[in-house]
């Protein structure tokens, strides 16, 4: 039995240590993060997709290193595991990831991402809403504690190329956008109503779909995946007639 991804919820601890938590002076920002590529002490991160109400991040961590104990107080966190194997934490989870796997923390959990393959990992980290600086470290191997957001001098704009980068513009993708890469493959389809769905949409149950616009409801108009968060195709396979009420505009995500 295909079981939905598992999602963590904001705890007492949290909600304390967010209290704790003194502010940090913020890091100069760039304009936009588009041709841009952050540099951090575990990888390197860029921004994938934007738009109103999510943004997505592509995120490079080399092995045995990891992000910080964070927390985002005002925004959901969706993960997805493309390649490599990884230990995800929160105060009172130890959660390992391989390929193809998702997590989804509620905003204000504190959580850790450690990659433990040899290879290092390649992960996508879901932000609803988008919001950068919406950041809260607690602990942090490189001494970041009392940091914001990195800023404009830890940002790369030459030679993207070489940290493979790609950003997905979707103006205008009723046909689809697709980009692949060794070990995975992610493509974008907006469908403007519900029997644009109906017609156009093949769900793969071997595929991960994330909702970058909208929802995805059952027959009753019951929310199955919100806004921001990322699901198994194999558990989608089981909701009695997947439907969307409004434009909805997914993320498919193919592990190879």
């Amino acid at each position: 039995m295909i079981k939905p991804v598992k999602r963590i919820s904001i705890s007492e601890k949290d909600i304390q240590n967010l209290k704790q938590k003194e502010e940090v002076k913020q890091n100069e920002q760039p304009e936009n993060y588009v041709n841009c590529i952050v540099l951090k002490p575990w990888g390197y991160e860029y921004l994938l997709f934007e738009n109103e109400s999510v943004a997505i991040w592509f995120l490079r961590i080399n092995k045995d290193h990891s992000t910080s104990m964070h927390s985002h107080p005002n925004k959901k966190t969706s993960l997805t595991l493309l390649s490599g194997n990884s230990l995800s934490n929160t105060f009172h989870t130890r959660t390992f990831l391989a390929a193809g796997d998702s997590i989804i923390y509620d905003a204000g959990v504190f959580h850790s991402t450690k990659a433990i393959s040899l290879s290092g990992i390649s992960l996508i980290e879901v932000e609803t809403p988008p919001s950068k600086l919406d950041l809260c470290r607690m602990e942090d191997a490189y001494g970041r504690e009392k940091s914001g957001y990195e800023g404009s001098s830890q940002m790369v704009t030459e030679n993207l190329s070489d940290y493979e980068y790609t950003y997905i513009d979707c103006d205008n993708c009723e046909g689809g956008i697709f980009t692949t890469k060794d070990k995975y493959s992610i493509s974008v389809s907006k469908f403007i109503n519900a029997a644009n769905f109906a017609d156009n949409f093949q769900l793969d149950p071997g595929s991960l779909y994330c909702v970058c616009r909208g929802a995805l409801r059952d027959e009753s108009g019951e929310i199955v995946v919100d806004l921001g968060e990322t699901q198994r195709g194999g558990y989608l396979e089981k909701i009695e007639g997947l439907t969307i009420n409004s434009e909805t505009l997914l993320m498919r995500f193919v592990i190879f």
